[in-house]
């Protein structure tokens, strides 16, 4: 497969070869050149990005596939969150969730439990979950303060180390820098929406002498989709979730002043950004709390939904800028960083008894785990001349974290921090009651501190070293990465990159690439019945080889990828490593730009057209009937094929825009741990249409959007192992909905008002 991968480039890189210089070398002259970067399409080939390289560069200087979404972009589309832009990225494949995590996205094909394998940045700090590695992109994060979006495709641990193994989001927040002194910016926002949903943002900045600030916040909540506005699905059933045979003396209870038995699927998210710098120190931030329920990923008869789940992140840190000349500038940082993953589980399991199948084992259970680390970095960038730069850095991170959940009031072989060895009325474990006791059993939940013997603790070292190589019309990039954990050993992963200016217009770059993955805390040590924990689990190993072509002609910007990619020691939800992956595909990112025909002196038409081909092949299959996975290759599932999303912004004059969005997904293979795909079913094809209308007038920026226009349903494939079945007469075969049902039509309007 390997073989195969590498000639699908080296192939297609010769056809691209030849397409370009038959057409685009008539086409070469100096003048054209000229007229061509004096446009605006010519500027956002000049973009600069910091994600790449870990420096500020041109994006056409990035040794990367990348998309740069700007404020601009946002406010045109009508996002209300940033979880709104995964599913109009290409090269993702964004899964809507409704829950815990309320979008998961797989990037390049590359199915997980989670959203593990992509790093999500605040100004270059990592903001992944220290114990689940969780990119928890949803509603906590305050749009009014992002200046621009940059997404990085590809492994780039030869910069980042760990974990920066399928790509990275980076938000690049708004600061002061471009105020005078004295000078202030103030942002506030409201946001209102379907579902009894409402938001508030304000974003300031500003300067006096050598101080600088920025200060960020934002406060969501919704009641999220209810059943009757989501497509249909069985196993999503109020009749089901008061099923007193199913649920017993549980439905006594209940949480946010909801009883259970009924779809109440709440959401409250919070999240706070801040800087306050003093000539070349900067001290700040990152504070986010997300509460949100289970929502459509489990069936009825396994879990109420009315339960809070928290994800939250709490990093302060101290970075200094020491210019020691012109050629050479040290960055040093040091930062704390800690995390917590809790909540409650109201669970239904079926009654294994002969004829008891109806009824249930029940239980009511408090999860918690307490995570932190801290972290040094010395990042070096030295101008050696003008073709030769070099950086490179120095890491150093001492982790502690929780090892197995604290887990109280469930079955047996659990770590509780409160009541350890009771087994309950029912000799099943401490919580664990029946749907035919007259009382449902509540014990206390955990212990506020992690007890010692349920902690971990590791050590990383890493140092990296990059070189970048200007002349002429080429230019090179190579990096080398040593990291070293006291948990896992020693890895170390190169880069390079060769970049060739075939014309002003025209860009080509060839990429290599090795990054690893980190095993996450909660697969090495888990502690629950279902995810049993594997403290033997190896990094995963990813290899990249990509060719991108740029062409920039009088109103497109053309931007296509070819990759092959091989990963190794792959971990999937069952907490083994378990076989390789070997993955192809294509991105085409267009951007366009056309003077408005339609209306006269108003703004230019603009838009883009993204399209994805993704092939992912698995060397492991699940055999349904033998209830085992098989070494034997097949396509891995849920990645679909084919994808489009597209984007129109039409400007009526200099106020009024309106925006039309829509993504295609072509049909997915599902999974093979899904039972549905032993019965040849798939995820079908569908088409989404998002319609913005937009008004914008110093100081006041309305925006209201319509969430699929044209009330589709669809599905997208279900999680981890997506094991429930559609036999809707019967008790669900697993915990994970097999297919998840997706949200229909919605409205939101956002209306913000900015002081300067």
């Amino acid at each position: 497969m390997r073989k195969n991968c590498f000639l699908y480039l080296v192939v297609a890189g010769l056809l691209f070869k030849g397409v370009v210089a038959a057409v685009w070398a008539a086409d070469d002259s100096e003048e054209t050149a000229r007229i061509l970067l004096s446009m605006d399409l010519g500027q956002l080939l000049q973009t600069s990005v910091e994600s790449a390289s870990g420096i500020e560069e041109s994006l056409r200087d990035a040794p990367a596939a990348m998309v740069v979404v700007t404020d601009k972009e946002i406010r045109q589309r009508g996002y209300s969150s940033l979880d709104e832009l995964l599913s109009d990225l290409p090269g993702f494949d964004a899964i809507g969730m409704g829950g815990s995590q309320n979008v998961v996205a797989y990037q390049r094909g590359y199915r997980t439990p989670f959203m593990q394998r992509t790093l999500i940045m605040i100004n270059g700090i990592v903001d992944n979950h220290l114990w689940s590695h969780v990119a928890q992109i949803s509603r906590q994060y305050p749009l009014s303060a992002i200046k621009r979006v940059e997404v990085l495709y590809g492994p780039t641990s030869a910069v980042y180390g760990p974990n920066a193994f399928l790509g990275i989001i980076n938000l690049i927040t708004q600061d002061a820098s471009d105020l005078l002194d004295t000078q202030q910016r103030t942002t506030a926002s409201v946001q209102l929406g379907s579902y009894r949903s409402r938001g508030a943002e304000m974003s300031t900045q500003g300067r006096q002498g050598d101080w600088r600030y920025s200060l960020s916040g934002k406060f969501f909540q919704s009641n999220e989709a209810d059943i009757d506005d989501l497509a249909p699905w069985g196993f999503i059933s109020e009749n089901v979730l008061n099923d007193r045979q199913v649920w017993g003396a549980l439905l006594d209870l209940g949480q946010n002043g909801v009883r259970y038995g009924e779809f109440f699927d709440p959401t409250e998210d919070w999240g706070l950004l801040g800087e306050l710098s003093f000539k070349d120190f900067t001290l700040g931030v990152i504070a986010w709390d997300t509460a949100e329920s289970y929502g459509r990923y489990y069936p009825s008869d396994r879990a109420q939904p009315n339960a809070d789940w928290n994800h939250d992140a709490r990093q302060y840190y101290l970075q200094h800028n020491y210019e020691v000349s012109d050629k050479l500038l040290i960055k040093s940082q040091i930062l704390y960083h800690s995390s917590r993953l809790w909540g409650i589980w109201a669970e239904a399991s079926p009654d294994w008894n002969p004829g008891m199948s109806q009824y249930s084992y029940l239980s009511l259970s408090d999860w918690n785990s307490l995570n932190h680390s801290w972290l040094f970095k010395q990042d070096y960038d030295y101008q050696f001349s003008d073709q030769l730069r070099i950086t490179g850095g120095l890491k150093y991170e001492a982790k502690t974290l929780t090892k197995a959940f604290d887990l109280c009031s469930y079955w047996s072989g659990t770590f509780c921090s409160t009541d350890p060895g009771n087994e309950g009325p029912h000799g099943q474990g401490a919580g664990v009651f029946h749907s035919l006791d007259p009382v449902a059993l509540v014990l206390p939940g955990t212990q506020k501190n992690m007890p010692a013997e349920n902690i971990a603790r590791s050590r990383d070292v890493g140092a990296y070293v990059q070189g970048i190589l200007s002349r002429e019309q080429w230019r090179w990039v190579a990096g080398l990465r040593y990291d070293h954990n006291s948990m896992y050993g020693s890895t170390v992963n190169p880069r390079l990159s060769a970049i060739y200016y075939w014309s002003p217009k025209t860009t080509l770059k060839l990429l290599y690439g090795r990054a690893y993955q980190e095993p996450s805390p909660i697969q090495l040590w888990g502690g629950w019945i279902g995810r049993a924990g594997n403290p033997n689990l190896h990094p995963e190993k990813a290899e990249n080889l990509e060719l991108i072509v740029m062409h920039q002609t009088p109103h497109w910007l053309h931007d296509v990828s070819l990759f092959a990619a091989h990963y190794r020691d792959v971990i999937k939800e069952e907490a083994e490593n378990a076989g390789s992956r070997d993955i192809v595909g294509t991105e085409y990112r267009g951007r366009f730009k056309y003077p408005n025909i339609l209306l006269h002196n108003a703004p230019d038409i603009s838009g883009y057209l993204y399209y994805t081909y993704t092939h992912a092949h698995s060397s492991i299959t699940y055999d349904q009937a033998s209830a085992q996975w098989l070494d034997e290759g097949s396509t891995l599932g849920d990645i679909a094929p084919h994808k489009i999303s597209a984007a129109f912004n039409l400007p009526f004059d200099r106020n009024w825009h309106l925006n039309l969005q829509a993504n295609f997904v072509s049909d997915r293979t599902l999974y093979s741990h899904n039972p549905l795909r032993e019965k040849g079913k798939k995820a079908e094809a569908y088409t989404v249409l998002y319609l913005t209308l937009g008004y914008e007038q110093s100081p006041l920026d309305i925006s209201f959007r319509i969430e699929n226009l044209l009330d589709t349903e669809y599905y997208h494939p279900g999680m981890e192992q997506a094991d429930a079945g559609d036999d809707f007469s019967q008790r669900s075969a697993g915990f994970r909905n097999s297919l998840i049902p997706q949200e229909k039509r919605s409205y939101w309007l956002n209306l913000r008002w900015t002081w300067e």
